[in-house]
């Protein structure tokens, strides 16, 4: 579903995709028989390319981004696997093994544990993918920033192209652009109007600025 994905986005920002970087399928099988259900298909894709990437499950602690639970440590509350949260908060992240969306289900989240589920986004899929995107943009070493209406994206997708396609981020707070030749990713929050690009080579936010006309500035 999203492996190749992610897997072209681990070689773009980190140089080179690894079997290590994922889980194996016994690991994802023994998580599977402890919790007594089978694991949505994108999370189990999510794991199998990124599983063991400290980045993109973001075990690192950097701020402001997502934290994935690895398959030995998801759990199931209320009726939810919870199957990551935000690092330095106590929010969680979960699908619902009885969703009619099942296994491509809606994401729910909540503040607090014990308190009430909400509606994170409307696809595990989008949430995943943009979650990857997001974590990628956060741990590249040059970044900039600007704010954009959501009729500018055109811009955005005719410089670097979304990672995958719009159709299939549809549904959350994010979209996530990526341009493999230059090793740029792009994160852009519905929610702020905010762009953030992230690239190995400092050159490489310099062209995008003079090509779009973006106003990027440092971040």
């Amino acid at each position: 579903m999203i492996k190749e994905l992610l897997q072209e986005l681990t070689s773009t920002a980190f140089g080179a995709w690894a079997p290590e970087d994922g889980c194996t399928d016994a690991e994802l099988a023994a998580a599977e028989d402890r919790l007594g259900i089978g694991l949505p298909d994108a999370l189990r894709d999510y794991y199998a390319a990124a599983g063991r990437h400290p980045e993109l499950m973001g075990t690192t602690g950097r701020e402001y981004t997502l934290r994935l639970s690895a398959p030995e440590h998801l759990s199931v509350e209320d009726g939810h696997l919870v199957f990551g949260g935000v690092n330095r908060e106590a929010a969680r992240l979960s699908v619902r093994p009885d969703d009619f969306g099942w296994p491509d289900s809606r994401v729910h989240g909540r503040s607090e544990p014990g308190e009430k589920w909400y509606s994170q986004s409307r696809r595990l899929s989008s949430f995943l993918i943009n979650a990857a995107g997001r974590q990628a943009v956060r741990s590249l070493p040059h970044q900039a920033t600007c704010r954009i209406r959501e009729r500018q994206l055109g811009i955005v997708d005719s410089a670097l192209g979304y990672l995958g396609s719009r159709e299939m981020q549809k549904g959350g707070d994010w979209l996530s652009f990526i341009d493999p030749s230059r090793r740029m990713v792009a994160s852009y929050s519905y929610n702020t109007d905010t762009l953030r690009v992230g690239a190995v080579d400092p050159t490489a936010l310099g062209s995008l600025r003079e090509r779009s006309g973006l106003p990027l500035e440092p971040a």
